[in-house]
């Protein structure tokens, strides 16, 4: 027994495809991506009916005289059929419907917003609403009698529900996650065995595991060894004796029940892909219909009779070709059976057997009687080798577009303005072009018949076009006078894969893995070659990115590489970056910043930014952790440093926007990925690592309003030791200042004390920075310099407290202090000798004040005190001695010891 496949039919565009039959099998019905709904009588219809209903139409439901479908619009709409005329709306969403089910007179559907509907009869708006999935949800099977409804979601989970009191009687996890139903190709499927509701299947890896419904346990599984990859989907036949199930490389499996068996099925052929809905036929028990990915359309069904009239033939004709003249000659022998007669122009047919075996080597005596009975020409059959599944490989791809398939789709979309496309059903197209600042550039209207650009790139100089068909640029330079429009075609046949056009430049990635420059108005400049396939282009000013394939993919990731092109004049610079790509990812976005810093993000929300000053990618922002549902995305347009926003469009359960409506953008702040982020102290050092990494307006005020906090927050939780760490990583004099102050009001000496001990190694630093910045630039290598570490011999005492003195006392300290004869009776006397001490400290005090050094410097002991020691004018005097020599200002600092 042997099911055989049927030619695949084009049905609809790439995407998924949903497929059933009527309940009377006189019609398989179709709907896809490009919104079409066809009813085919069967597979050889050469001209089904088409209906469009909308962008697309992901999935439909017969209820015996009407026509389900979920339309854009995040509705189940009611046809009339075979009319289909508009019947009415019976449920509503907030996203896309993914799935519908008709059982008895329940109707369920679920959608990308998570939730579970199900209506009795025909009464819109008298629905009961399952919620408990984290996830779109992407499957869902219902059986009426029992009032079970059993859904798959992409959190992972299978829930079986009584949809009746919308009570959860059964959980199951360890399905694939998801977190839109457009990247899914594993669906899970679950069918109830539809005679009594005894049973539940659903596809797991390369198995179908089937429930008891009555408490729910495993009780069997089902597998086939001909298959290579894992099932997508599977599907009870109407009287419940089989099982169809369908893969991700277009394989399928027909399981019977009753002898829990896999029957022999056709392969696929080599353009079939993963399986995305099965669905029997109810009038002819032993054929299946299926669709794919790729929209295409095929049947199987039971070719038993053919299958043996074909192998009768086959012996037929080996037979005639035996007896007429193959080389065998029978000669007369011993043997009782070759002496048998013959009946005139007949041959044994026992010589014929022995003749044959002897010319294979085999000896006719040593094959016994149950041995012959079998045919020589059949072969063992040699068990699959598995395949390795790799990644797949990335398409080239514009920043800031939709899919080119629709008919009214964004070109770009980005911080300049808008291109659009529309294609009418005549076949016109049309481009219009909107710019955010009206000062920039009027919005223009351009046709789009003859060129059929699908390509372009916007800036605030230029407006790029091309196509991926044709090898011809056009480019519309907006600033220029004159003759503002230029345009060439590429030699050799090259055709455009990717576009951008910056305020300085117009690059273009070629078929031929070229990368081809030009100015505005369109002098071509260099032409550089690529190491791999493009994915994607983004350019700033006098910058160009081009991400590239730098390896075939692996199982679980791609490999991209970034080629950062840097244009001075007639002179190039190129760098070459690594793209740290999540595995289990795809590049969605690319581009840069305000400020010129390269960034992309994956179609998991994960937006990452180079620092040219670090070398490295460091993540910034994950867009799903703001999303109120795991199914909305955000398609992002533009990345400002210098707000700290990413503007982006919400997509609710789809992974790009629509042209109409217009949506709305919206701001989304940047939150690198700390852990325990909703902490205060998690926070506050995101901000500081923010500022001191991105060029934010007011960054360094930032810093030190951040790193005070974090700071007092050390104080406070008693953890002096991170307090100095921090303020020794950050290194900066005026934060050492607002440290020792804050320390010392706290009555905290003695930390204090600790970091007054860091101010040469800080002024050091900062001293060693700028020589750095400077010599940098002319291109000279520089090298911090540091102090010797202090050497504590003996353990310094606690200094008291500061002593605040009001103007009019300070006033009269600094006469007495700036007097010579004070310091000649201080050093005659030796009665008081605590005097001087005292005075210098409030000498040295007044040159927070504007006291010039020199001043300080005619002490009696030739001793120095810092700044920061006379916020304590009564602690212990230290000696300093002269351990090394810092350069780099008009003065030599004498490092403390």
């Amino acid at each position: 027994m042997s099911f055989t496949r049927s030619s695949l039919r084009y049905a609809h565009t790439n995407g998924y495809t949903g497929l059933l039959y009527t309940p009377k099998g006189d019609f398989m019905i179709t709907c896809g991506t490009d919104g079409d709904i066809r009813h085919w009588t069967c597979i050889s219809d050469d001209d089904p009916r088409s209906t469009c209903l909308g962008e697309f139409v992901m999935c439909i439901a017969h209820t015996g005289s009407r026509l389900l479908a979920s339309t854009d619009r995040n509705t189940v709409h009611a046809y009339t059929f075979p009319d289909m005329d508009s019947d009415g709306i019976l449920m509503r969403f907030t996203a896309p419907v993914t799935c519908l089910r008709v059982s008895g007179s329940f109707t369920a559907a679920g959608s990308e917003d998570t939730h579970i509907k199900v209506l009795k009869g025909d009464n819109a708006g008298a629905e009961t609403t399952l919620e408990g999935h984290k996830g779109p949800v992407l499957a869902l099977d219902l059986y009426a009698e029992r009032h079970l409804l059993a859904s798959v979601a992409g959190d992972g989970l299978l829930k079986v529900w009584q949809f009746e009191t919308g009570e959860e009687l059964k959980s199951i996890s360890g399905l694939p996650r998801v977190n839109s139903f457009e990247s899914a190709s594993l669906f899970g499927t679950p069918s109830f065995e539809p005679q009594r509701g005894e049973q539940l299947a659903y596809a797991l890896d390369k198995e179908i595991i089937v429930l008891n419904t009555s408490n729910w346990e495993v009780a069997y599984k089902l597998q086939d060894d001909r298959v290579s990859s894992n099932y997508s989907c599977c599907q009870f036949s109407p009287n419940g004796e089989r099982l169809a199930a369908g893969t991700t490389s277009g394989e399928l499996s027909i399981f019977d029940v009753v002898r829990r068996k896999a029957l022999s099925v056709e392969a696929p052929p080599s353009d079939c892909k993963s399986i995305t809905c099965l669905a029997w036929n109810p009038a002819i028990a032993d054929e299946l219909a299926f669709c794919d990915a790729t929209g295409q359309l095929g049947t199987i069904f039971l070719g038993e009779e053919e299958t043996r009239s074909g192998l009768d033939g086959e012996l037929e004709e080996e037979q005639d070709e035996l007896l007429t003249g193959t080389g065998f000659e029978f000669e007369g022998g011993d043997d009782e059976d070759m002496a048998e007669p013959d009946d005139g122009d007949g041959v044994s047919l026992e010589q014929l057997k022995r003749k044959v075996m002897s010319k294979s080597g085999y000896m006719p005596d040593e094959i016994d009687d149950e041995q012959s009975k079998h045919s020589i020409a059949s072969s063992s059959t040699v068990p699959p080798v598995p395949q390795l599944k790799l990644f797949k490989q990335q398409a080239p791809f514009q920043p800031g577009a939709t899919p080119v398939d629709l008919e009214h789709h964004y070109l770009a979309w980005n911080e300049v303005g808008i291109v659009t496309a529309h294609t009418e059903p005549s076949g016109d197209g049309a481009i219009d072009v909107e710019f955010h600042d009206a000062s920039v550039h009027h919005a223009l209207h351009l046709s789009n018949n003859y060129n059929q650009h699908n390509l372009a790139s916007l800036s605030r100089s230029a407006l790029a076009l091309a196509s991926t068909e044709s090898s011809k640029l056009v480019v519309i330079a907006l600033a220029a006078a004159g003759n503002k429009e230029w345009s060439l075609s590429l030699p050799d046949c090259e055709s455009v894969e990717a576009l951008v056009a910056t305020s300085q430049l117009i690059a273009v990635a070629t078929s031929n893995h070229f990368l081809r420059l030009f100015t505005v108005m369109g002098t071509q400049r260099e032409v550089l070659s690529l190491p791999g396939q493009v994915v994607a282009l983004a350019g700033h000013e006098n910058s160009v990115m081009c991400v590239y394939h730098a390896a075939g993919c692996s199982q679980s990731q791609q490999h991209l590489a970034a080629m950062l092109v840097n244009v001075s004049g007639l002179s190039l610079r190129v760098e070459q970056l690594v793209l740290p790509l999540t595995p289990g990812r795809q590049l969605n976005w690319l581009g840069f910043s305000d400020v010129g810093s390269p960034c992309f993000a994956d179609n998991m929300g994960l937006v990452q930014l180079y620092r040219r000053a670090s070398n490295a990618w460091f993540p910034i922002c994950d867009t799903l952790k703001q999303s109120s549902s795991v199914s909305n995305n955000y398609f992002i347009v533009a990345l400002s440093e210098r707000r700290q926003i990413i503007e982006a469009v919400l997509c609710r359960g789809s992974s790009y926007p629509m042209t109409n409506p217009r949506p709305m953008l919206q701001e989304l702040r940047m939150q690198l990925p700390l852990c325990d982020i909703e902490l205060e102290k998690s926070e506050l050092e995101d901000t500081l690592l923010r500022a001191s990494l991105m060029q934010w307006e007011g960054a360094e005020k930032i810093q030190k309003e951040t790193a005070i906090k974090l700071f007092a927050l050390a104080c406070s939780s008693e953890c002096e030791t991170r307090a100095r760490e921090l303020i020794e990583s950050i290194a900066c004099t005026e934060l050492l200042q607002l440290a020792v102050k804050y320390a010392s009001k706290r009555g905290r000496i003695h930390l204090s004390d600790r970091l007054c001990e860091l101010l040469p190694q800080l002024e050091a630093v900062q001293e060693a920075r700028k020589h750095q910045q400077l010599l940098g630039a002319n291109g000279i290598a520089a090298t911090i310099v540091l102090p010797m570490a202090p050497v504590q011999t003996t353990t310094p005492k606690l200094a008291p407290k500061a002593m605040e003195l009001s103007a009019s006392k300070r006033g009269a300290l600094k006469r007495f202090s700036n007097s010579p004869n004070l310091f000649k009776a201080a050093a005659a006397g030796a009665s008081r000798p605590a005097t001087p001490d005292v005075t210098t400290a409030l000498d040295t005090q007044e040159n927070l004040f504007g006291e010039s050094e020199s001043q300080a410097s005619d002490c009696k002991d030739g001793e120095q005190r810092s700044p920061l020691n006379s916020v304590n004018p009564f602690a212990m005097k230290r000696k300093l001695v002269d351990t090394g020599v810092i350069f780099g200002s008009e003065k030599l600092k004498l490092a403390k010891k």
